[in-house]
């Protein structure tokens, strides 16, 4: 059940692993690296397909309801699967699932989630916490990871700019982690899970119209299962030099660029601040968005 109050790190690890102990038949607890204050990163891989979608979410701190609605969305798709279920009288879970795995890694990023939710004291290294209280941000708005860097521009795209002295691509242990995830797998498209806003957001390559074309498709097709706005993010021209653009060193643009499969970011409304609301809402966000992952599935060979 969704509620207001964001679920922590500690409880979404141990939601996964027991959830992979409960259904081990078919689903698969994977620790994929280590955050840099020694927070174990987990992933959930659901299904018997040959190939694999993955779901990411918790990128940046102030992501609070997105790793529980897709730690609720791999309990919900177990249970389904172990019982045969239609999920809306439509979707077969099974025979989507064993035809396509699906790779749930709700939190990305612990450190900042952890900060975000509870404060600065609880980064265990104490040269790291020291390094975040001089930044002097509220702990509520904090977005970055235990080094202060974003992790939303830390991939190493085409057109990836340094925004830091000593900012390399790929500097951070949460990106490397995802990095090898994606490299490891035979995958058939990304979907990135965060608050912002009601739409779903498509990336285009440069010279790639039928890569842009089917990437397209596929974000119409859940962009109708949810009522979303569609938008897409164009990739820079090469004439552009390495002119910053909204997409640089993202790892949805990242994945595009470097397995040339679909990468759709889903983004659902930020947080409210009367707590009553906020619950209803979540709950209504999480029925609008909590299907998408079988809708992609179920339309890439449609």
């Amino acid at each position: 059940m969704t509620t207001s109050e964001a679920l922590t790190y500690e409880k979404i690890y141990f939601s996964l692993w027991e959830t992979a102990q409960r259904y081990g038949r078919f689903a698969q607890f994977r620790v994929i690296g280590k955050s840099h204050d020694d927070r174990l990163i987990p992933m959930l891989e659901i299904g018997s397909g040959h190939t694999v979608i993955f779901c990411v979410a918790g990128v940046t701190g102030r992501d609070r309801q997105m790793p529980d609605f897709l730690q609720q969305m791999a309990v919900e798709y177990c249970q389904a699967y172990e019982c045969g279920w239609l999920l809306e009288e439509f979707y077969d879970i099974r025979e989507l699932l064993d035809k396509v795995r699906i790779c749930f890694i709700p939190l990305l990023n612990p450190d900042g989630y952890e900060v975000c939710g509870r404060g600065y004291t609880v980064i265990h290294n104490p040269i790291y916490r020291q390094m975040l209280r001089m930044q002097d941000i509220p702990y509520e708005e904090f977005g970055t990871n235990a080094r202060g860097m974003d992790l939303r521009r830390n991939f190493p795209t085409n057109y990836y700019m340094r925004r830091r002295i000593h900012q390399e691509p790929a500097s951070e242990n949460e990106t490397k982690a995802l990095i090898r995830i994606f490299q490891e797998y035979k995958s058939r498209g990304l979907l990135s899970f965060c608050q912002s806003e009601k739409k779903i957001v498509y990336y285009r390559q440069s010279q790639g119209f039928a890569f842009n074309q089917r990437s397209y498709r596929l974000a119409r097709h859940l962009q109708k299962r949810s009522s979303y706005r569609l938008e897409k993010t164009q990739a820079p021209e090469p004439s552009q030099g390495r002119q910053r653009t909204r997409s640089t060193g993202t790892p949805e643009q990242f994945y595009a660029e470097t397995i040339k499969q679909p990468s759709l970011m889903i983004e659902t409304p930020s947080a409210v601040c009367d707590v009553s609301e906020q619950e209803q809402r979540s709950k209504k966000d999480y029925q609008e968005i909590h299907l998408l992952p079988l809708e992609y599935i179920y339309s890439l060979d449609n």
